[in-house]
């Protein structure tokens, strides 16, 4: 499931490239889990805007902001630990800044482990650091949406896989294209699936070029990360991207070609 809102402004696909060059930089290698949320945008504002900690700040008890996440690009995003950190006087060694505004940053951690790096708060103001987790997993797992009217906290809903096939097999195409789009994106829930097959095609007789892009977008990121491996489910996407006229489509159907070409 998706943890990207809807940004304004996009900002440029994240390239096998700039991942090199990141960790060429740090001298690391970069959460699967990181990747792949970048994979489907690179950096931008989240659904969410806080997460869960066990420890107090200024922001409030038990919780940090937290709406937005670093990209990978040259000089910016991550790139730009380094000036960030001298401009605002940050000493700690072997970290990743992936979020912040100065005041504060989220960043990861590689001082105990360069395999898995921890999730660290670092309160620029206070000049405190703070453990909020394990790694980036389980920070996902940690991110919830602030109620404004009276401040209670509310998680994310997970769908259940039933909900996920009900949405597919509705007779709402909103409701249809919601469902291909979480289904593509649960790597729990088989994809070998006649319902999943029937529901995209449907998506793309009936549903708007928006909703096509985003299922199209999601099979691209997911078949990148081999999380979808299904070879029907794969030659049902290209076929039906191959009926589209659009630029768009051409070029996600060529992004998807090129990928798997690679994998052979």
């Amino acid at each position: 499931m998706s943890i990207w809102g809807k940004d304004s402004d996009k900002p440029n696909r994240l390239t096998q490239k700039n991942i090199e060059l990141a960790e060429k930089t740090f001298g690391i290698t970069l959460p699967k889990s990181y990747l792949k949320v970048l994979k489907e945008q690179n950096g931008g504002y989240l659904k969410t805007d806080a997460v869960h900690v066990d420890f107090n700040n200024d922001d409030g008890e038990g919780f940090i902001l937290f709406d937005s996440l670093y990209g990978i690009e040259p000089d910016e995003g991550i790139l730009a630990t380094e000036y960030l950190k001298e401009e605002w006087g940050i000493t700690k060694d072997n970290i990743i800044l992936i979020a912040g505004d100065g005041h504060s940053f989220t960043a990861l951690d590689y001082e105990m482990n360069l395999a898995s790096p921890e999730v660290i708060y670092i309160d620029t103001e206070r000049g405190e650091v703070h453990k909020i987790c394990d790694d980036f997993d389980s920070l996902m797992d940690l991110m919830f949406t602030m109620e404004d009217d009276d401040e209670e906290h509310d998680e994310i809903h997970i769908p259940t896989h039933e909900e996920i096939r009900a949405w597919a097999s509705s007779t709402n195409i909103n409701e249809v294209a919601n469902g291909v789009y979480t289904w593509i994106q649960d790597f729990s829930m088989v994809k070998e699936d006649q319902l999943l097959y029937k529901a995209f095609v449907k998506v793309f007789d009936e549903g708007t070029e928006h909703q096509k892009i985003t299922i199209v977008n999601a099979m691209r990121m997911e078949i990148e990360n081999d999380t979808i491996t299904s070879q029907t489910l794969i030659d049902l996407c290209l076929t039906l991207l191959r009926k589209e006229t659009d630029l768009d489509f051409k070029i996600y159907k060529e992004m998807i070609e090129e990928n798997l070409a690679d994998k052979k």
